[in-house]
Order: structure tokens, then sequence, then C-alpha cells
């Protein structure tokens, strides 16, 4: 699983906590540092991963952090992770990437690349709820960098989403169901706070009654 986004949303954060719950499941889990960009982005996933390990009962699953440090390629880092895990007989790979503005080409080109060269399984946009339409724009131009960048016959796009700071918007649902509208793909998930288990599935029972107060 891939997760991409803007900078600042909590990628990192919300991919430990989808780790978390697979951890819950008794998965084997490789975390891939591929956030060579951000400053202090590896040592957060090692924090997350010392954090989630010793969250873990015995008897459940397994995490692991694979890193190349700084400065390198991302999607060889990814590559090589996912080579590692098939190796290693890790169930799950979830890629951590850098954070970027949806109008930056040469960082979305390089997204795209990652995607291209590695296939994942899943590729999940995180996105805030708080920010309303600014996150459509966001996951629209994400969407269509993957297609125009892609160099692939059959292009990937993006599988599902992952939406933070659920908690903070009340009954203002209309955005996120703008983004399903639009890519036609599901919320997995929504964070609502900062802990590992702060991560929800959304009901529709909620988003109905929300949409039907105003």
């Amino acid at each position: 699983m891939c997760f991409i986004g803007v900078n600042g949303v909590g990628k990192s954060t919300n991919l430990s906590k989808v780790c978390f719950w697979l951890l819950q499941n008794n998965y084997k889990i490789l975390i891939a540092a591929c956030d060579t960009f951000r400053s202090g982005a590896v040592e957060q996933l090692r924090v997350h991963a010392r954090n989630l390990r010793a969250l873990q009962t015995s008897g459940g699953g397994i995490v692991e952090l694979f890193e190349r440090g700084y400065g390198k390629d991302s999607a060889g880092i990814a590559k090589d992770a996912i080579n590692y895990a098939t190796v290693n007989n890790f169930d799950v790979v979830l890629i951590d990437t850098a954070g970027r503005m949806q109008d930056n080409e040469p960082l979305m080109r390089a997204l795209s690349k990652l995607v291209s060269v590695n296939q994942p399984d899943k590729i999940i946009f995180v996105g805030e709820a708080l920010v309303g339409n600014e996150a459509v724009d966001q996951l629209t131009k994400f969407n269509q960098a993957l297609k125009d960048f892609s160099g692939l016959q059959n292009p990937r796009h993006i599988d599902g989403m992952i939406l933070t700071k659920f908690d903070t918007i009340d009954d203002k649902v209309g955005a996120a169901l703008s983004m399903t509208y639009i890519t036609g793909q599901p919320i997995y998930f929504v964070g609502t706070g900062q802990t590992y288990t702060d991560l929800k599935n959304l009901k529709v029972s909620h988003v109905v009654h929300s949409l039907l107060k105003k």
C-alpha cells in the first residue's frame, strides 16, 4: 500500500494507524521509509515502529522498518523494500512518501514514477477533512498526475482515501461526499485523533444524517 498526499496532512501518522490495525490482525508488516526529502521523516517512522512494537502483544503481528536514509531515489527504495519483504515473507508493505503540493510537477512526476515502477496493490490518498473543497482539488490533481506522468498504457489511479481530522468537522461532510463521487473510490477510514486507535470506518448513515440536517 502506498500512502500519498500533500504536506502536513499526517500521512506517516495514519500509515502507522493502519499498521496498528493490521498488527491486531496478526499480519507481518514492513514499513518502507520512502520520504527521502523531509528532514526528520525517517526518524519519525523509527519512533512509530518502536512504539508499535512496544504495544504489540505476544503472538500478534510483526512490524519492521525498511530505510535507506535521505537523498535517495524513493522509487528505488520502495522496490528494494518490496523485494526484501518478498524474501522475508512479510504480508504487507506500507510505503510512506514525501508530501507534495498538487501543482508541483517535478514532485508529481517522481510520485508517478514510484507508483509505475512498483505497482502497489492500493494507492491511498490521505487528506484533511477540515479543508473542504481544497481536499477535492488536491485529490483530483493527484489522480490526474498519476495518469499524465505514468508513461503506461493503463495508468494507475487512487484506490481509496483516509480523511484526517474528521472529528473536527461536525456535519460538514460535503467534501467527503464529493471526493467519493469524483473518484468513484471509497473512504477507507477517517482519522479522529492522534492515537493509533483513532481510525474509524465512515458510516454511511452518519453522512446521510448530516446531509439531511442541513
